[in-house]
Formats: structure tokens, C-alpha cells, sequence
């Protein structure tokens, strides 16, 4: 009776967390991750409706494709940190330095992801918009909010490096080198891209001549393409480690091949769009 009581006072969130089909633990640090992670789904949701009823265009495309876009790429980073964070134990997880960059991480996300889509309900850019004093110190606010989504997963593929067990030696590799890799280098692409001053190199075209969904130019070089695939080596590498370990490969070299064939990629990717060509 009194566990049924209990279960009734749950919150809803509380409730689906515990009713996931796999199993996390309940430390404060996987919950605010993980619901974090939620919280972007459900943005998504209200957008989606958004993109299909509203016309109203920004560079040519939707005015809320940016925050469509950023919801699932934030999603997919906080469910990220949220599973990659098991492979070190509780107390080191929910320890002094992850508790303080892990919610200022998930402050910053909060602090973008509402801010660019009030602005695109406005009609009006969130990135690149230098019309007023009050969008650009938004725009460096960005940038340091940017700083700190980046920072928590250098920090926790350290950590992972320094206490994670060897049980799993492909998954544990690519946990490493995909947090701290990524991270870095999407931390120099999207230095580059915001003092470039604009995502393209070798003229100023619309997004509505890109490709479909994500938007990548087709006739000039796009510094968004490395910058993509460099923030997506945090999901690329774990998984290329899983995998290697499920199928009995000699999970090490694997990882380490694969980082280094998509690291290769990416600086090709950058280079390409320096030398103002598109790749498509």
C-alpha cells in the first residue's frame, strides 16, 4: 500500500524515466542530462507543426529550420553525455567538477535554444546578427554558452580516460577519443566559422539553394559540413567502438583507424570550404 502510494507521487517525468526499456541510474547528473535531452524532443514537437503552417521565410528557408535543426543536435548531445557518463562510476559522475560544468551546460542549452527560437518566431536571425547592440551581445553570449556544451564533454572523455573500466575497450576508446576529439575540433571550426562571419566562403548565397533538410550550400564552400560531422564524432566513434566489441574485432585499432579516417574527413571537409568550393 505504501509503495503504491509512493508510485503515485511521482512525477510524470519520474515516471517515464523509471519506465524506461533500458536502465539508467537515478543520480542527479543522468536525470538532468537525459531530461535534457527530453526537454529538446518535446521543442521539436511544438516546431515541427511551426515549419509545415508558418510560410514566413529567413535566407530562404523556414524561419524555423535553425531551432529544428539545433533541438535534435542538442538532443542527441545530452543523450550523449547522459549514456557516455556510465562508464565512470556514481560518485565520480555526480563529483564537484561534473555537477558544475554538467548544469552549466544544460543552463547554456536553455539559455540557446530559446533564444534562437524567439527570435526565429520573430522573423529574425540569432546567429550572424550584428543590426543592434542588444543581438550582438546576444551572439557572444551564444558563443560562451557554446563554450561550456563543448567544455563538459572534453571534461567527461577525460574522466572516462582516467577511471572508466577496460571491460570494454573498443567503447571505452571511442567514448574517449570521440568526447575529446569532437570536441576540439568542433571548437576550432566553429571559432573559425564565427569570426569568418557567415557559413559560406566564396560568396553569400540563400540556404534555399542548399541541400535538403540540412541546407549545405551547392555553390559555394559551406564550413558547416565539417563543423556537423566534427560535433557528431562525440555519437560517430562510441558507437564504431560498440560495435567492434559486439563483433569480437580488435576493438582498439578499430576506434583508432576510424578517428583517424574521420578526423582526416573533417579537415578535408574544412579545407574544402576555405578553398570556396561546395561538395555537392
Amino acid at each position: 500500500m505504501l509503495n503504491q502510494m509512493k508510485g503515485n507521487l511521482l512525477s510524470p517525468a519520474t515516471r517515464v524515466y523509471s519506465s524506461l526499456p533500458f536502465k539508467l541510474p537515478d543520480d542527479y547528473i543522468t536525470r538532468a542530462w537525459f531530461f535534457s535531452g527530453l526537454f529538446l524532443v518535446g521543442i521539436l514537437v511544438i516546431l515541427l507543426p511551426a515549419y509545415y503552417f508558418d510560410s514566413r521565410l529567413l535566407d530562404g528557408v523556414s524561419v524555423w529550420s535553425k531551432p529544428i535543426k539545433f533541438s535534435v543536435s542538442l538532443s542527441m548531445h545530452f543523450f550523449t553525455l547522459a549514456i557516455l557518463a556510465q562508464l565512470i562510476d556514481e560518485k565520480r559522475r555526480t563529483g564537484l567538477t561534473l555537477t558544475l560544468l554538467g548544469y552549466a551546460a544544460v543552463a547554456s542549452m536553455l539559455f540557446e535554444q530559446i533564444y534562437i527560437s524567439v527570435q526565429a518566431g520573430r522573423g529574425v536571425k540569432s546567429h550572424f546578427n550584428f543590426s543592434s547592440e542588444f543581438t550582438q551581445q546576444m551572439y557572444m553570449l551564444m558563443g560562451v554558452g557554446a563554450l561550456f556544451l563543448v567544455l563538459i564533454t572534453f571534461v567527461l572523455g577525460i574522466m572516462i580516460k582516467k577511471y572508466a573500466s577496460h571491460n570494454h575497450p573498443g567503447y571505452r576508446l571511442g567514448a574517449v577519443l570521440g568526447l575529446t576529439v569532437g570536441s576540439v575540433l568542433t571548437l576550432l571550426f566553429a571559432g573559425y566559422l564565427s569570426s569568418n562571419g557567415s557559413h559560406f566562403v566564396g560568396g553569400n548565397v540563400s540556404d534555399a539553394d542548399g541541400v535538403a533538410v540540412v541546407g549545405w550550400s551547392k555553390q559555394v564552400g559551406d564550413l558547416r559540413i565539417a563543423h556537423f560531422l566534427a560535433t557528431h564524432l562525440m555519437q560517430i566513434i562510441p558507437i564504431i567502438g560498440i560495435v567492434a566489441d559486439r563483433m569480437k574485432w580488435q576493438g582498439r585499432r578499430v576506434v583508432v583507424g576510424s578517428t583517424i579516417v574521420l578526423v582526416a574527413a573533417c579537415i578535408a571537409l574544412f579545407m574544402l570550404a576555405l578553398s570556396g568550393r561546395p561538395l555537392f
